[in-house]
């Protein structure tokens, strides 16, 4: 908890949900510093710390009154403030009056948008003291929260009712009420253990003072206390605590004072799978799971209580859970009745989109897709059957009642009914890892078949919400399709898939209203992506631009040829190289951008000198080993290979005038440039790569 604060406020409320504090938190931190700063109030640090039933902020330094301060105002112009007999209009009087300003305090400024009225005027410092009940009222009223409520005669809103007020500054208690509720020295103890009001002689006492009465108010040592007691629990009990951040983060905030109960279930639940067991315990109870030296689930639970453990604790939350596995087992051994397979049919009465249809309509929209990708990199009919067959399965668990009861099992319970119905592995596989990854830093799929099913569904994703409208905007994006396009970015890259997102798009358009003008813009919001990642992978801004501008859709592809230049840059004559070939690029786009519809002649008679010839030849005759090293991507032997034309190309415009005065000469040359340019059109921009 804060050290050395002199100002204390605390707010007593009825229990606030979780959810609710950890955003309130940051929200009263930067109201309150925001309003000290405003207010032209000096201070250190501010604290905020919160339970379910209490809400204070802790300021460290906060001085006793405002700084003085001297500001200059901007007023009306010149000729807006006074009339034609150089007297004060109304817009300088309401200037003056409003600024608490006299005649004598004015002056004339010439800006850069004529003569204005300026005033110099000393900020009185008015004393914290009095100022700080409208920052705590801009607190209670400012504070965003899911949800607000009034009760009682109150027109006070806040998520719970405010019983009470602690303010104390500099050990005297400052005096506030809002909706009669006033402030005192008081703050309440545990609501079960310690009911009772207690005062607060001063600000260094409050944390000793709430612990003797059953709270710790600091959430970073509730954190911590619930961690290491967790940990410890489960080892004396032979086993390991599942570890789950968020779970941790959420109890928290349902506690004052936490304590770890020891609990146990009957072992018969533990037939059923440990992901409905877990689920249950986590989503209904907040409960944490133990397993054992292997990793499998054991019949201990722990509960971190507000209580210290009785046997009546105990026995209360067994009994509790008892009912929720017994509902859990009713929900499994219902959906065992019908196989997945022969869940198929019912996903035509799901809607998933009113434009898109139904979530069978979607499955075939990814069965096109997977179809496409699974041609394109030629499986075997066995490969191709698998993933038809995942695409098919990979819904069909969201008609079962354990993901209607548990929605964050869809996936993951569909892997393990597939294996009981005896589906190939793989295909099972491929049920759970079509989410995936759900989350950053989730494993992405390695297998074929879950690699073409997650795509699939990503870019049915991508391709429908665009065709519907549903396209992010600034910072939002309902739908998560920045990070599914993130995904489809990794998933080729880590899995070497060469694909052309453009022709995937154009041969399953048809699927999708207008889908054949989305491409372009599907391909452009996916590169936005696909730079981000480029750029974590080392790549400069310009090795990015030079590969993604051109328009490839190959992401693949564009990461070997940004790769490339990265590693051949560190080559002397790489930079010798681009100068050569940003000369001609130059010259060829300066012409065409004035003469974009010109018809250029190639006519190898025309030739004046040898350097044109040289060069000529030199392209010439290595355009089969240009495109097969291009094919290859095999770019460093290609850059070698440029670099052996340098001095041709430097020879060609040290002895040739390209922009000739006869207009056959210039575009003959012109011609000749632009052929050789044209064997990399599409591969690199030479242009954006600057030199080093």
């Amino acid at each position: 908890m804060l050290k050395n604060a002199n100002f204390l406020l605390e707010l007593g409320t009825e229990e606030v949900p979780a959810g609710y504090l950890p955003p309130a938190i940051d929200a009263a931190r930067r109201i309150f510093e925001d309003s000290l700063k405003g207010n032209r109030i000096d201070f250190k640090e501010v604290a905020v710390y919160a339970t379910p039933r209490r809400m204070a902020v802790l300021i460290s330094g906060l001085a006793e009154s405002q700084r003085e301060e001297e500001v200059e105002l901007k007023g009306p112009s010149v000729k807006a403030a006074y009339d034609a007999a150089g007297k004060p209009t109304r817009a300088l009087e309401g200037f003056m009056k409003g600024n608490g300003l006299s005649p004598g305090d004015l002056f004339n400024r010439e800006s850069d948008k004529g003569a204005y009225v300026f005033a110099k005027k000393r900020l009185e410092a008015q004393n914290t003291d009095t100022l700080l009940p409208g920052i705590i009222t801009q607190i209670v009223a400012s504070v965003q929260f899911p949800k607000r409520m009034r009760w009682s005669d109150k027109s006070l809103t806040f998520p719970r009712p405010i019983r009470y007020f602690l303010i104390l500054f500099n050990g005297r208690l400052i005096p506030y009420e809002i909706d009669g509720i006033a402030s005192s020295n008081t703050t309440r103890g545990h609501y079960i253990q310690h009911n009772r009001m207690v005062a607060v002689d001063s600000i260094a006492d409050y944390d000793a003072t709430l612990k003797k009465n059953g709270v710790i108010a600091d959430q970073a040592e509730r954190k911590r206390m619930i961690i290491e007691g967790l940990a410890a629990e489960a080892k004396k009990a032979g086993g390991r605590l599942l570890e789950d951040p968020e779970l941790v983060d959420t109890v928290t905030y349902l506690v004052e004072d936490p304590s770890i109960c020891v609990c146990r279930f009957e072992t018969q639940f533990l037939k059923l799978p440990d992901i409905v067991l877990i689920a249950e315990m986590r989503e209904h109870q907040k409960y944490f799971s133990v397993t054992d030296e292997k990793g499998r689930l054991t019949d201990t639970f722990l509960v971190v209580s507000n209580n210290p453990p009785t046997a009546n604790v105990r026995a209360g939350n067994e009994r509790v859970i008892t009912a929720r596995f017994n509902d859990a087992r009713f929900f499994y051994d219902e959906d065992r009745k019908v196989k997945l397979a022969d869940r198929v049919e019912s996903l035509r009465t799901v809607l998933f989109h009113k434009e898109l249809g139904s979530i069978y309509d979607k499955v075939e929209r990814m069965r096109a897709i997977a179809d496409y990708i699974s041609e394109h990199l030629k499986l075997d009919a066995k490969g191709r059957e698998k993933i038809s067959r995942a695409v098919s399965l990979c819904k069909t668990d969201l008609m079962t009642a354990v993901v209607f009861e548990f929605p964050s099992l869809q996936g993951k319970i569909g892997r393990i009914y597939a294996i009981e119905d005896g589906e190939d592995r793989e295909i099972a596989e491929a049920i759970e890892d079509h989410y995936k990854p759900r989350f950053s830093g989730e494993p992405l799929p390695s297998a074929i078949t879950s690699i073409v099913a997650s795509l699939a569904e990503k870019i049915d994703n991508i391709f429908g919400s665009f065709s519907v409208g549903n396209i992010p905007k600034g910072s939002a994006d309902p739908y998560a399709l920045r990070r599914q396009a993130n995904a489809i970015v990794e998933l080729l890259l880590k899995n070497g898939i060469n694909l052309s997102l453009r022709d995937l798009l154009g041969a399953t358009a048809a699927n999708y209203t207008n889908g054949a003008g989305l491409a372009d813009g599907i391909i452009e919001f996916i590169a936005v992506r696909a730079k981000t990642i480029f750029s974590e992978s080392g790549f400069s801004h310009d090795e990015i631009e030079a590969c993604l501008s051109t328009g490839g859709s190959d992401f693949l592809e564009l990461f070997r040829r940004a790769k490339s230049i990265n590693e051949f840059r560190k080559n002397e004559k790489f930079s010798q190289m681009l100068l050569s070939f940003k000369r001609m690029n130059n010259i060829v786009s300066a012409f065409r951008k004035e003469n974009g519809d010109r018809v250029l002649a190639f006519d190898e008679s025309l030739f004046q000198c040898g350097e044109e010839n040289e060069l000529h030849r030199f392209f010439h005759s290595r355009a089969g080993e240009i495109q097969k090293h291009i094919v290859a991507s095999d770019y460093i032997k290609l850059f070698n290979l440029l670099i052996e034309g340098k001095p041709i190309i430097d020879a060609f415009f040290d002895k040739v005038l390209v922009m000739e005065k006869d207009t056959r000469l210039r575009d003959n040359r012109l011609s000749m440039l632009e052929g050789i340019l044209k064997n990399f059109t599409g591969l690199m921009d030479f242009s954006k790569i600057e030199d080093r």
